[in-house]
């Protein structure tokens, strides 16, 4: 799934994105490692946090992982969700995007400055979701 494996985890290639819980719904999803079972991120679609949250693919990227619609792309972020819940953060700057197609994906690095590797979910200019 992630031919070039996650920042950190090199050995980490191959990941299924599960429910945070099935009995309920949740706008966040468990990134389980298929190798290593004690490794899974909290990751959720940043759309339903940030408004207007941009990303332009480069060519290579857009590529390599033979997006051909956008349709066929779903974007995901790493959250951190520290003892205190409110205070929980998503890493904007290297987004999770994975092509539903053909299940390839890649964590690209956005050069765009607005972002933040520690955006509070839970801030003014996050969309809150219900």
């Amino acid at each position: 799934m992630f031919p070039d494996a996650l920042y950190g985890f090199d050995q980490e290639k191959e990941f299924v994105l599960l429910p945070l819980d099935p009995k309920i719904e949740s706008p966040m999803e468990w990134l389980q490692s298929k190798k290593t079972r004690e490794l899974a991120f909290i990751v959720t679609d940043p759309f339903l946090f940030v408004p207007g949250y941009e990303m332009v693919l480069s060519d290579n990227e857009r590529t390599q992982l033979e997006i051909e619609s956008t349709e066929s792309v779903i974007v995901r972020v790493i959250v951190t969700i520290p003892k205190v819940h409110t205070e929980m953060t998503a890493n904007l700057v290297a987004p999770l995007v994975i092509n539903q197609k053909n299940r390839q994906a890649k964590q690209v690095v956005l050069t765009n400055a607005e972002y933040d590797t520690k955006h509070s979910l839970m801030s003014p200019k996050s969309k809150e979701v219900s």
